[in-house]
């Protein structure tokens, strides 16, 4: 097979201007270079020729009538491509003013043709060529004139670039375009909302070049043109690729299961002050503390800002900073250029080799791209840019208020990774933060809405059941074989010897009925056999607890002394159900407790908790106690003294393995308390009625309420709302 000839190229010297050659430059080429006056023609061809001359690569530039040498050399003088050792051994200017002044284009064309012989000049520039087409007495004569600069040049094997003021009714009806055999196009407008200069090759014959329009800038360096899209080329994921990034934020890689597939972007959704910025800069800083280098561009907030609040936050940012870790770049929102900092951003990433990467935010910085397409277009490449790094982004994104949307344009969501979505509700007096796992490819993530918290030291967050309980499995089976001893007198021979292990007892008592006693007589009863216990108290703090067993002769002091029994107060005002779950199971796993009392589990209802939200935590709490083989008891209020009609006010009986109803019956002209075995699973029961007495050493059972032979009897019925 015969090789395919390909087309010498010649590098132009202008950042990211030879990708949309394909190549560079094709030498040997005659090129027109059109547009308005102060777009940046010359300051593009002059580049191009400074890049490319030498001894051995001679450039030869003529001048014409639209601006004399002297002044184009000042003007060269102030660009760093300006060297003075080539201007004078490999770029030649020659000025054919004088002779287009007498009209004379024999002349001109003799000096052009003279010139090429003694200098045999690599690049040719004319500036300007529509100097030729003012001064030609008919269009007959352009062409005549055009072709034969076009074939002379040919014919030295140089390659030219011609400039002219052209525009776009020239293409058609100016026979220099049927000549040449490339067109490049440079402009200047206002688009979105700012006065910017673009690019766009029109012609170039053998080439597979661009046909966008691209913008550039013009600085001290020369013209520098962006072009994402020809740049920014994503690259195939390394093939069996297990490893992925645990964020090391508090229980949010729980969440995210088994971390995130390094080269995934992920968009962090959500209206302002829902904690964005701060996940976002936890991130970083959790990296770096782990090694990972990390680079967050700000378009919100500046470098100072960002720094004071992770001070504030107890975080050392400033020393991860000073040991090159973390890098913050800080953008002010007027000087966004898309398509500019798209590829400054790559750059960045590139050179500080970062592994982990945040766009704060990605709404900000495309807020001039009004198309949705576009926007779309341009979150792929922030996508291509982190997958080719191999690292993992974190693009905050605010979204409408009162919205149903995940992102701000509604399509950001499909081409990015994942989707974590941050939002906030009000609950009672206060503002509720949640966090949601929305969508995350390739990943076995927790589902649902996650209770989240900012404070001393970061994010917090509350997952809604441990990860080892994704899989909804059915819980541990109680151990029949296994019995434990509840710590009440008289109670274990009503419920067949004692509570199965792992079993949960719900305990529904009307107020002062005894619910707390019952409650420590069982940790007691376990400290005694050597078994760790925990009490979680939802109304009264750890002194009151000790006072009220003191009273009663209960040794939960000398128990607490022991380790054998710790005591968590949980505020309700600062600790809702969404959290309880995570702050309770680590306590448990950091005791390694068997036995758990919950007391007042009602509180963690309030108004503002969905009674099925309720519900939900505690069948979880249930599900996690039976997993760990912890034996629990949870204790409700009911608003009833005397009334079995209902045993709790809240349907939550089926969650129990038994459930013990505490009430007041009068007698002899007092109030007195009575137990009944409503339920119990597994076993049998006694299901009379029996007084009870709190006295000096604690609960302990009674007589049956009637001697009487108890009459066939059913459940009392456990009304839901």
């Amino acid at each position: 097979m015969t090789k395919r000839f390909e087309i010498p190229r010649l590098q132009t010297g202008v950042p990211n201007l030879d990708e949309l050659f394909k190549g560079g430059l094709p030498k040997g080429s005659v090129t027109a270079v059109c547009g308005p006056p102060g777009s940046g023609k010359t300051t593009l061809t002059q580049q191009i020729c400074f890049h490319n001359a030498s001894a051995a690569h001679r450039v030869l530039a003529f001048n014409t009538l639209s601006e004399p040498t002297a002044k184009t050399l000042r003007h060269l003088q102030q660009f760093s491509f300006f060297d003075p050792k080539k201007f004078e051994e490999g770029v030649q200017f020659v000025d054919l003013g004088a002779m287009l002044r007498l009209r004379s284009f024999d002349a001109a064309l003799a000096l052009i043709m003279d010139n090429l012989k003694q200098v045999k000049p690599d690049i040719v520039v004319i500036d300007s060529f529509k100097a030729f087409d003012d001064l030609a007495t008919s269009k007959e004569e352009l062409r005549m004139f055009g072709y034969e600069i076009a074939v002379n040049l040919m014919a030295w094997e140089t390659t030219a670039l011609l400039l002219g003021e052209y525009g776009p009714a020239d293409y058609e009806s100016n026979p220099l375009f049927s000549i040449v055999d490339g067109l490049l196009v440079l402009s200047q407008r206002v688009s979105q909302g700012e006065q910017q200069r673009f690019f766009r090759i029109v012609k170039m014959r053998g080439t597979d070049h661009s046909r966008d329009e691209h913008p550039f800038l013009i600085t001290s360096s020369g013209l520098e043109m962006f072009a994402p899209r020809e740049a920014i080329k994503r690259e195939s994921i390394p093939e069996n690729s297990q490893e992925r990034c645990r964020t090391h934020i508090t229980k949010l890689d729980e969440i995210l299961g088994p971390g995130i597939p390094w080269g995934s972007s992920l968009l962090l959704s959500g209206v302002a002050g829902t904690g964005k910025t701060v996940l976002s800069l936890e991130f970083i800083y959790r990296g770096a503390l782990a090694g990972e280098k990390g680079i967050l561009f700000s378009f919100e907030e500046s470098e100072e800002r960002l720094r004071a609040a992770a001070k504030g936050l107890g975080w050392e940012l400033d020393r991860e900073i000073e040991r090159g870790m973390v890098e913050i770049v800080f953008i002010p929102q007027p000087d966004i250029m898309v398509e500019a900092h798209l590829l400054m951003i790559r750059e960045r990433i590139k050179a500080l080799k970062a592994r982990r990467v945040v766009i704060d935010s990605v709404s900000v910085f495309l807020d001039k791209v009004t198309d949705p397409q576009l926007s779309r277009e341009k979150v792929f490449h922030l996508c291509s840019i982190v997958q080719n790094a191999q690292a993992v982004g974190f693009f905050p994104t605010d979204i409408p208020y009162g919205s149903h949307q995940v992102s701000r344009r509604g399509v950001e969501e499909t081409v990015v990774d994942g989707v974590i979505i941050l939002s906030s509700t009000e609950e009672g007096l206060e503002r509720e933060r949640y966090v949601e796992v929305y969508k995350l490819r390739n990943t076995a993530h927790l589902k649902g809405r996650h209770a989240m918290a900012i404070g001393a030291g970061g994010v917090s967050i509350f997952p809604r059941y441990g990860e080892e309980l994704r899989v909804e499995a059915p819980p541990p089976a109680l151990e029949a074989s296994s019995r434990l001893r509840s710590g009440t007198p008289g109670l274990d021979g009503l419920m067949g010897g004692g509570l199965l292990r792992r079993s949960a007892t719900l305990v529904s008592g009307s107020a002062g009925v005894g619910k707390s006693t019952f409650g420590i007589q069982f940790l007691l009863e376990g400290a005694r056999a050597g078994e760790p216990g925990l009490y979680v108290s939802m109304e009264e703090g750890p002194e009151q607890l000790l006072a009220s067993a003191e009273a009663l002769g209960l040794p939960l002091r000398a128990q607490l002394d022991a380790g054998l029994i710790q005591v968590l107060y949980v505020s309700r005002e600062h600790l809702r159900a969404g959290q309880f779950l995570t702050v309770l199971s680590d306590r448990i796993m950091a005791l390694k407790a068997s036995r758990v009392v919950l007391d007042a589990a009602t509180q963690l209802l309030t108004a503002h908790t969905p009674i099925d939200e309720f519900r939900h935590v505690l069948y979880k709490l249930v599900v996690r106690f039976k997993t760990l083989g912890i034996t629990s008891v949870l204790t409700l209020e009911s608003a009833s003294l005397f009334s079995m009609e209902r045993v709790t006010d809240q349907g939550l009986s089926p969650i129990a393995d038994n459930l013990l109803m505490l009430r007041y019956e009068e007698a002899a002209g007092r109030l007195a308390p009575t137990l009944t075995v409503v339920k119990t699973r597994g076993s049998e029961h006694d299901r009379r009625t029996y007084f009870m007495t709190v006295s000096r050493g604690g609960l302990r059972i009674g007589s049956s309420v009637s001697e009487l032979p108890t009459p066939s009897w059913s459940a009392p019925e456990d009304t839901r709302r």
